[in-house]
């Protein structure tokens, strides 16, 4: 489903009603003038076949005759557009103007009083004292011409009033939808480790505060109910770790005394790996909390860091761990790839990543660590060999806790690795993401602003 702005949608209503206005004013004008014209010539007609048949009249009782008559009455009109004909009783035309060169008045004449349109003239008739008939014409070939020079200067007063009313229709909307359009960017850069409890100051358009209002009211309660979450998870970490490393260490001091009874040492060894994977759980999740409280927006101070020492430093720590994967694991960097931030979470994003590559990694297949820096940004790339993730797992498989098909066969862990790296890599400005690898496994990448010295 295709998808259009509010924007467009109130700048489209407007032109279309600053169009309709327009076009019904331009169609408007075009007729009350027509009419006004019209109504006009019919008047000026009338008054000239008056005048002409009053002043022939007057003639008759001079001359005598009806054509000397009708000549002398005709001499003193001059108008280029009107054409008077006088005809005598029988309908015999005795004079003419004929100014504009037409041919004879087509028959029949007309109507004494009344308005007649034939032979492509608007005609109006009068009679004399003695019954001849003088008729005004003007042919509709001038109307048409005059109509027509209206509609091209209208036309040409409407084109760029039209422009006007469309340029100014997109500021307009703009203008009007201005303060939702802060709301979404202010919106967008919202987050949970934000803590933006509001979308800015009332912009003093009703419904917009209104809706704003009601957002910061959702933001205030979302916002507090992650830090009493927050403040739960470090609180009950903190019982927890407590307690959970005076039963380790009492399991590792029995497992260590030569009178334990040999029956009981697989027993307490299970049970001390379990206090083990509750403790790194307790920790990671105290780790999570720290990373939150990191922040440049809470006072933490970021240094430059080199990413190239950093990955180093992971791939070394893994080949030591691992001797037998040492010649799987490869690394592509400059010297120096630098960025702002708190070097230990930045190494435990790192380390994260390259232990998970190796972890879903068959041995003898290659584990890649790519270093790059481009445009203000700073990459770390990580391929690996295993099965890949599935595109519906790949926004899943950084929430708390979520381990997919893969990982739950293969990682005893509990699913805080990759969330762990996505919140140092938002911690830092920066994101983790997720794709196909072209080693047939995935491929995360963790990119982050790199430092600029001033």
């Amino acid at each position: 489903m295709s998808r259009r702005s509010i924007a467009g949608r109130l700048t489209l209503l407007l032109q279309s009603v600053a169009g309709a206005a327009i076009l019904a004013f331009a169609v408007a004008s075009l007729w009350l003038t027509a009419r006004t014209l019209r109504s006009e010539e019919v008047r000026l007609l009338g008054e000239t076949a008056h005048r002409v048949a009053a002043a022939v009249d007057d003639e008759l009782n001079e001359a005598g005759g009806l054509e000397k008559a009708a000549r002398d009455g005709l001499a003193g009109e001059t108008s280029a557009e009107f054409r008077i004909d006088i005809f005598d009783q029988s309908g015999r035309l005795v004079a003419s103007t004929r100014h504009d060169g037409s041919p004879p008045l087509a028959l029949p004449l007309p109507t004494p009083g009344r308005v007649d349109r034939h032979g492509g003239r608007v005609r109006v008739a009068a009679l004399t004292g003695t019954g001849a008939r003088v008729v005004a014409s003007i042919s509709e070939r001038i109307h048409g011409t005059t109509m027509r020079a209206l509609t091209g200067a209208i036309i040409a007063t409407a084109l760029p009033l039209l422009v006007f009313t469309v340029l100014m229709s997109r500021r307009l909307a703009r203008g009007t939808l201005q303060p939702l359009t802060r709301m979404a960017q202010r919106a967008r850069d919202v987050s949970v480790e934000s803590g933006v409890r509001s979308l800015g100051e009332p912009s003093g358009i009703e419904e917009v505060d209104r809706l704003q209002e009601s957002i910061n009211r959702l933001l205030e309660g979302l916002d507090d109910h992650l830090q009493a979450q927050r403040r739960f998870t470090a609180d009950a970490s903190h019982e927890l770790l407590t307690p959970l490393t005076v039963i380790s260490g009492e399991l590792e001091l029995a497992l260590a005394s030569p009178s334990l009874p040999p029956g009981l040492a697989p027993g307490i060894h299970k049970a001390a790996d379990q206090v083990r994977a509750m403790r790194d759980l307790v920790e990671a999740l105290l780790f999570i909390r720290r990373v939150a409280a990191s922040t440049p927006a809470k006072g933490h101070e970021f240094e430059p860091v080199n990413l190239t020492d950093l990955a180093t430093r992971a791939v070394q720590s893994a080949r030591d761990e691992r001797p037998d994967r040492a010649a799987d694991i490869s690394v592509d960097a400059p010297d120096e790839v630098m960025v702002s931030g708190h070097e230990t979470l930045l190494a435990s994003a790192v380390r994260n990543l390259v232990d998970n590559a190796i972890k879903f990694t068959s041995p003898g297949k290659r584990v890649g660590i790519t270093l790059r820096s481009n445009d203000g940004s700073a990459f770390v790339i990580v391929d690996d060999a295993g099965e890949g993730i599935a595109a519906g797992d790949r926004e899943r498989v950084f929430d708390p806790f979520y381990r997919g098909g893969e990982a739950r066969t293969r990682d005893p862990g509990f699913g805080l690795g990759l969330p762990i790296i996505r919140q140092v890599a938002r911690t830092h400005g920066g994101e983790v993401t997720v794709a196909d690898s072209p080693a047939g496994g995935a491929r995360f990448t963790m990119t982050l602003p790199t430092w600029q010295p001033n």
